[in-house]
This record gives C-alpha cells, sequence and structure tokens, in this order.
C-alpha cells in the first residue's frame, strides 16, 4: 500500500509541478506558505497522534509536495494577500497558540483542516466557474492516494482517519467538478 500511496502522490504533484512549469497555473505565494504551513501541521499531527506509517507517509508526502509547489511558485506567483489568506493566516495563529498551550494534536489537526478547508473555498468557486481551471489530474491523483491512505489507516478512531478523509472529500469534489470540462465538450457536440 505504501508504495501505491508514493506513487499517486508523487504522481499528483508531478502534474501540479507540469503545469507551474508549463504557465499554465499561477499560485498564489501568500496561499502557498498557508498550504506548506498547514502540511507541517498535518504532519506533526498525525506523527504526535501515533496514526500508522501509510497516513504519516502520506503528510509527509503532502509535505514534500506542498513544498516543491512553494518554490516553483516563488518565480511564477500572483502575489495577492486577500481576505482568504488574511482568515487562514488568522486560524494559523490561533492554531499555533492553542498547540502551545494545550498540546492536543487531535484539536490542531482539526483545526489545521478547518483552515484548510477555508484556504481552498476560491478554488472551489473558480472551478464551479470555469471546470478547466484546475489540472484535473493533481486531483485525481491525491484522490486516490486519500483513498488507498484512508483504507489502509486505523479506522477504529476517528483521529486515526480523519487527515485521508478530509482530503478523499475535498480531492474527489474538486475532481468531480474539473470533469464537468468533459460534460461541457458532449453538450456541444451533440
Amino acid at each position: 500500500m505504501n508504495l501505491l500511496i508514493i506513487f499517486l502522490v508523487t504522481a499528483s504533484y508531478f502534474f501540479g509541478a507540469k503545469a507551474i512549469l508549463e504557465n499554465k497555473y499561477f499560485p498564489n505565494i501568500y496561499s502557498r506558505i498557508i498550504w506548506l504551513l498547514l502540511a507541517i501541521n498535518g504532519l506533526v499531527s498525525v506523527i504526535l497522534l501515533k496514526n500508522n506509517l501509510s497516513v504519516i507517509l502520506f503528510a509527509i508526502l503532502g509535505f514534500v509536495g506542498s513544498l516543491l509547489i512553494f518554490i516553483l511558485s516563488l518565480k511564477k506567483s500572483k502575489k495577492i494577500f486577500g481576505p482568504v489568506e488574511f482568515i487562514s493566516t488568522i486560524f494559523l495563529f490561533v492554531c499555533l497558540g492553542l498547540w502551545i498551550f494545550t498540546r492536543l494534536p487531535f484539536l490542531n489537526l482539526s483545526i489545521g483542516l478547518i483552515i484548510s478547508f477555508i484556504g481552498g473555498i476560491p478554488t472551489f468557486v473558480k472551478v464551479i466557474k470555469d471546470p478547466n481551471d484546475e489540472d484535473i489530474l493533481f486531483w485525481l491523483f491525491f484522490a486516490l492516494a486519500s483513498l488507498v491512505t484512508l483504507l489502509d489507516s486505523d479506522r477504529s478512531n476517528i483521529s486515526g482517519y480523519l487527515f485521508p478523509l478530509y482530503f478523499l472529500i475535498t480531492n474527489s469534489a474538486m475532481t468531480l467538478l474539473c470533469l464537468r470540462r468533459y460534460l461541457r465538450k458532449n453538450k456541444i457536440r451533440n
């Protein structure tokens, strides 16, 4: 299972990096900083929650991929610090404060996933308006990696499977929204 997770996450970030290098995707640098910090938060949380190896591996690969996208976006990014970045930054500071004072990794992970969801809203809105706006293969491969990770996780306690479940839901939703581009092409042909 772990080799499959490695393959799927690597494929996902390959297509994300390819889109940046081909000037098809211009990530916001401030958002990428937040995503990188969230990846660190998720990784530390799943380690401290003593999740199984597949979930920890998934989090490590998510961090490495997020770092790659961040590095690539340094030269090709938009520099917009909007309301989503502001709200996400505030929540990140709350998360850090809670972490320092409570040392509750499940609470920290949960808040981090809420921040991730808030930060993803503009992407969902863009893809609802234009299903061609995102690279479908990036989302599809990450959704599949999330599914494999979830199937291999400890599902006896929510802290053992929340991390891959969240990414399965969000990445599957994004994949389905991106798939609408093919439905539109079929409608035009008919």
